[in-house]
């Protein structure tokens, strides 16, 4: 299953993209997907027909589809988004990139982002609350910092009418191994309002317990990311919306989202010969003060006025604070086993403005952003005679010291988006967003005993540009190409509170800036749908690490390039078919020219397939998602594999049984994660994380 550069083999994607375009009708349906009006690549509504670049639109019957199969929010993307590498199958999304890239996740349009963004914003809501997802594939300059691989955008459930409504599930899954093998999931809405106010409440709970692989033998705890093993969440959403006036409109959202971990097993450790500990298996008996979790509340509130001072304005104030916790860490080889976990702490407050208005055939679009990050962390030590003699399974805190320096961090930003229509079929658009953030290092000191790291001050600003056009073919297909720009700020915490001679202001860690370069073309028929583009990005540097995971500074640049591709077609009337992935290469440049970028971060080549039958009381699904083999310059793999699901539905009198099957072929493999982390943080069995196996789901979901 290796894909290479330069190689001549091309995916089953790509050949099926190449002959919907030479096979295409010229008669199009009078209506399209591609008419559907999203607001995740200019910041005001548009229809993706519209739009110079590749929009992706995960509708409401697809996610239903996908959950009730028994996929998590990772899953569901990996399965719909060819560009988007498949799921870690743990709770981190760390490596699932975008292009290649890192991606922006946002709920009804307010970022999860922050000065430490960890990899869990997919392990952020339940699908449960979702209504549909908008994706842009790609940099873009309208958001800013932490957009260079492309933007998810979910949004939620809302109210659809002034009569009250309800909605129910339950459900459960299983693999039939043990007792343990049983996760379960309860989730309740109601909805409801009058020609004033519509709200909606809900609340989406989910139990798992232990997962076990193709053998049927339980997958080892995740002590570097964490897993979802043992897990409780709880997903509480409410949202109102208020219509001021014909013109005016007010929406409010809450949520409270709590993912605790609370495992029983653990990974156990023995001294050997050499009286070092060594990693023997996974054994019950773990009990641990601090593990993996995530507790979240975001507020928001929307206005939206169709005409103020002749524009449409679109402003939006929203506050987040979250808890991130980490399992205790420890390795083997060592004649202690000193375990630590980290804490962190972030508090954001953000704003947003748009203002929209029409000149003719001239669009301009503006505003304003800005925000407040705040964040501390902690690194808890455990009681290191409990834990040597419990063999790695008992850890009680014995005191609390400083993980990293905090920091606070200022942003404002103004943008201006233009679009010109120079025909009735061709038009352009063009802006440019300036950003500027003040960032606050604090002072550091790790323990009563370390030395004292004095903080400092240092400031970003950066200037991103994009240009597109865009020509329709047809009302029902369009080609487009496009430039824009977007950067990341590297992790600066992993960067100062090192050394008491490090001077914030005179070692300042720049900014990494991309160039996005895509060209696209996309077609909507009666019967197919095709929407594919080739790309390519370079960016100014890399971030070279340490063997301790802190930041030494930046190094080669980087450039990823690629295609993506969907194509489905209905063969009759109830059967659809369809495959989707991309091609991708990912190269650092160095002194002996171009090399395969690092395992560790590197995107893989991917492959989606699936069969779909769909009656008025039923619906089938089988579908594939395929990872392709990789190999870095420095001859470190990673090995493809293909994991095949079955979904479905069926319409009762009252509500309908959802069903899955997940990895129906009980496929035996290390998921991309675990093969990233053994690069990452060592080869031992300590950090080989099997895929699950055959996984059965049945649930029960009733709208009254």
């Amino acid at each position: 299953m290796k894909v290479k550069k330069g190689n001549l083999q091309l995916s089953t994607a790509a050949i099926a993209v190449a002959s919907a375009i030479l096979t295409t009708p010229v008669v199009a349906s009078e209506s399209t997907i591609f008419d559907e009006m999203v607001v995740v690549s200019s910041r005001t509504p548009k229809a993706i027909s519209d739009i110079p670049g590749t929009v992706w639109y995960i509708n409401s019957e697809q996610i239903e589809q996908e959950y009730r199969g028994g996929k998590t929010l990772d899953e569901i993307l990996a399965a719909t988004i060819p560009s988007l590498d498949v799921s870690s199958g743990g709770r981190t999304h760390s490596g699932q990139n975008l292009r290649g890239r890192s991606i922006m996740v946002m709920i009804d349009g307010v970022s999860l982002q922050s000065v430490r963004s960890l990899s869990r914003q997919l392990d952020s809501i339940d699908p449960f609350n979702i209504e549909r997802i908008e994706v842009l594939s790609g940099a873009t300059s309208v958001y800013g910092a932490g957009s260079s691989g492309g933007i998810i955008n979910i949004i939620t459930k809302k109210a659809s009418g002034s009569e009250l409504e309800f909605e129910s599930f339950v459900g459960g899954s299983t693999g039939f191994n043990s007792s343990e093998d049983f996760d379960y999931k309860l989730a309740q809405s109601i909805a409801g309002g009058n020609d004033k106010v519509q709200g909606r409440a809900s609340v989406a709970y989910t139990k798992t317990q232990g997962f076990f692989d193709s053998d049927g033998e339980i997958i080892t705890p995740d002590i570097t990311q964490g897993s979802s093993q043992f897990n409780e969440t709880i997903d509480l959403l409410g949202n109102l919306q208020f219509a001021i006036s014909d013109e005016q409109q007010v929406t409010l959202l809450a949520q409270y989202y709590d993912s605790q971990q609370d495992s029983p097993y653990g990974l156990y450790f023995e001294k050997d010969s050499s009286g070092n500990f060594k990693y023997v298996d996974v054994r019950d008996g773990y009990s641990a003060d601090r593990e993996q979790g995530t507790e979240r509340v975001m507020l928001s509130a929307t206005y939206a006025n169709s005409n103020f001072l002749g524009h449409q304005l679109n402003a939006e104030l929203s506050y987040r604070t979250e808890d991130h916790t980490f399992t205790p860490y420890t390795r083997e080889g060592r004649s202690t086993l000193a375990t630590n976990s980290s804490r962190q702490e972030t508090d954001l407050l953000a704003m947003r403005t748009a203002l929209s208005r029409s000149f003719g055939d001239l669009n301009l679009t503006y505003g304003v952003d800005g925000f407040i990050d705040k964040f501390d962390s902690d690194k808890a030590l455990y009681d290191q005679a409990k834990t040597e003699a419990s063999g790695g399974l008992v850890h009680d805190i014995a005191e609390k010291q400083g993980r990293y320096p905090g920091m606070d961090t200022e942003s404002l930003a103004g943008f201006v988006q233009a679009e010109y229509n120079i025909t009735d079929d061709w038009s352009i658009q063009g802006g440019y967003r300036f950003q500027h953030m003040d960032v606050e290092i604090k002072d550091f000191q790790a323990s009563s005993s370390s030395d004292f790291i004095p903080g400092g001050s240092t400031d970003y600003s950066e200037g991103l540009f994009n240009v597109g056009t865009i020509y329709r073919l047809s009302p029902s297909s369009q080609v487009w190409a496009n430039f824009s720009q977007g950067f990341d700020l590297p992790q600066l915490y992993r960067f100062y509170g090192k050394s008491p001679t490090q001077d914030v202001g005179a070692s300042k860690l720049e900014a990494i800036k991309t160039d996005s370069y895509e060209i696209g073309y996309r077609n909507d028929l009666e019967k197919l749908s095709l929407q594919s583009a080739i790309y390519y990005s370079y960016s100014s540097a890399t971030v070279q690490y340490e063997d301790d995971f802190s930041i030494s500074g930046l190094a080669d640049p980087k450039r990823v390039y690629g295609a993506e591709a969907q194509v489905s077609y209905w063969l009759t009337d109830m059967l659809q078919l369809g495959v989707a992935g991309q091609y991708v290469v990912t190269e650092t440049e160095t002194d002996e020219g171009w090399k395969d970028h690092d395992v560790m971060e590197a995107s893989t080549s991917k492959a989606n397939a699936w069969i779909g039958w769909h009656e008025n009381d039923y619906s089938l699904k089988l579908q594939s998602v395929t990872m392709f083999d990789y190999e870095d310059d420095d001859e470190r793999e990673l090995d493809g594999y293909t994991v095949v699901d079955f979904v479905g539905s069926y319409q009762l009198p009252v509500g309908s049984l959802g069903f899955g099957i997940k990895n129906l072929m009980n496929a035996d493999y290390e998921t991309i994660w675990s093969q990233r982390a053994q690069y990452w943080y060592g080869d031992s069995d300590m950090f080989k994380y099997q895929g699950r196996g055959r996984t059965y789901t049945l649930n029960y979901q009733v709208k009254f």
